[in-house]
């Protein structure tokens, strides 16, 4: 792949002029026909098919009658999380946008020699596209561009990010496929790069913890692939049960840094079960296969949940699984110029457990899920039991001005003692937090600014070094100055 030059002068100026469009309302009195001649009404302003409902609320209103939303038919045991629901309405749309950052970041995570303060300028756009066509529901996301460092001092960045998923609805039967693909300068999980393409209040396709590679551990910046491609089939049998299968195959993949590089292949079945109409309990299955390209060690995991789930349309969306992950591994974990060495095989039994919350007031939405299992290590470790935790809150403060907080924390713990040669030293465990305050004042519908204060910590039981830097414990403090454009919904 082809890197970007030292240097990119970068000049953004737009200007967009619209005539006011009045907003689609419900009305006491049904209105009068429109005459055979007139124009359809546009239609609605709403940014991405692929998020939540508690994501794309143009107005604070529209939280406050859940009559408003469709009610979420994601399967309790499948590869999504629950939503709130959807908002109404079967459009052909796509939808440009375009946006640029200014960071000032102290302690930078470049692999250069550099440890200060480095200014970095951030351009992309992209699409949202939706598209229905008979029984196929359609919806992507791209975002692309680059990240430069106005002072030379690190190196520059490549921005690509596609989420893709499509539904096809049958008698019986759903079909989705979903992937989930991004190339970027940094890890995503708690930095800038997390919402890329989506920062006036898009989703994504909002994938089950342990579908797709984790990255919960801070590393020097670097080009990195992560890639997951899911299929999943929902079978309903009567109409309160249906049978879900879903399987992930995923890639991650360092391109700069010496890290470790894994892919995973799994599947899952699961037992839905319809209780009432707002709770749901289910009963699934799953087994996954972990490997390293370029390090000697295999994982495979089985895990078993049982699941509950409640969700009140607008209001609530709830679900907890929970149960034993039984993992198999070699021990000790050997590298690749280790000769004569024979690993063993050991197997470990774990508790797993998985939980989201969302709750959406008329001007507050709050958010919070939890994660605990095994994954692949973030490319630190050959294999981790690792805790998440993700949490988020926004207010809208008033007519244009909202603010918003996002709080991100990894516990990587590694599975057994590493022998010498491997990339981190016996059970390290590492601990990262990532707090983001911001405040964002719409201009207009189709224009924004927003200043961010992010900070990032990490710290360990044992020394570790995030590019120049090594030491217990490491921190990055950055201030985002952000200016998004975003069309209207184009219909086709």
């Amino acid at each position: 792949m082809r890197r970007i030059g030292k240097t990119i002068g970068a000049t953004l100026f737009m200007i967009w002029m619209i005539a006011p469009i009045a907003q689609a309302q419900q009305q006491a009195e049904p209105p009068a026909p429109a005459p055979a001649d007139q124009a359809a009404a546009p239609i609605p302003a709403y940014r991405s098919p692929l998020a939540s409902a508690a994501d794309n609320a143009d107005d604070a209103g529209l939280m406050a009658d859940p009559n408003k939303l469709i009610a979420d038919t994601t399967s309790l045991t499948g590869a999504q999380t629950l939503s709130l629901g959807q908002l109404p309405g079967r459009h052909s749309f796509w939808q440009p946008h375009l946006d640029f950052t200014s960071t000032l970041s102290s302690n930078g995570l470049s692999s250069t020699t550099n440890t200060g303060w480095t200014t970095w300028s951030t351009i992309y756009g992209g699409i949202d596209l939706h598209r229905i066509s008979g029984n196929s529901d359609l919806g992507l996301l791209y975002s692309g561009g680059a990240s430069v460092s106005n002072d030379g001092s690190s190196n520059n960045g490549i921005i690509q990010n596609l989420e893709f998923l499509e539904k096809l609805q049958y008698r019986r039967a759903t079909v989705s496929i979903m992937e989930q693909l991004s190339y970027l300068p940094e890890n995503a999980f708690g930095s800038q790069f997390g919402n890329i393409g989506t920062p006036l209040g898009g989703g994504s396709i909002g994938l089950q913890p342990g579908l797709g590679p984790g990255q919960s551990i801070l590393t020097a910046s670097g080009q990195r692939l992560s890639n997951a491609f899911v299929p999943e089939v929902d079978v309903r049998l009567t109409a309160r049960t249906s049978l879900t299968f879903v399987g992930d195959y995923s890639i991650l993949h360092f391109f700069d840094n010496n890290l470790l590089n894994s892919y995973t292949a799994g599947g899952q079945v699961g037992y839905n079960y319809q209780l009432t109409r707002k709770d749901t309990i289910g009963l699934s299955y799953g087994f996954t296969a972990l490997r390293y390209s370029n390090f000697n060690q295999s994982i495979n995991d089985n895990v078993v949940h049982v699941s509950y789930g409640r969700r009140v349309t607008g209001r609530l969306a709830f679900q907890i699984a929970a149960g034993p992950e039984y993992t198999s591994f070699q021990t000790p974990i050997t590298s690749p110029t280790m000769k004569g060495t024979t690993p063993s095989s050991s197997s470990n039994l774990y508790w797993s457990l998985s939980t989201s919350l969302t709750y959406q007031l008329r001007r507050m939405g709050l958010g919070l899920s939890y994660a605990h299992g095994v994954t692949g290590g973030s490319g630190v470790q050959a294999g981790a039991l690792t805790d998440t935790v993700s949490g988020f809150a926004s207010r809208q403060l008033s007519r244009t001005f909202s603010a918003n907080w996002n709080l991100s924390y990894g516990r990587n713990n590694g599975l057994t003692v590493n022998a010498p040669g491997a990339t981190t030293v016996a059970n390290q465990t590492f601990s990262y937090w990532s707090n983001n305050i911001g405040l964002s004042h719409a201009m207009g519908r189709t224009m924004s600014l927003s200043v961010n204060y992010l900070l990032q910590y990490q710290d360990s039981n044992s020394a570790f070094c995030v590019g120049p830097k090594c030491g217990s414990s490491f921190v990055v403090h950055q201030v985002l100055f952000s200016l998004g454009w975003h069309d209207h919904p184009i219909p086709f």
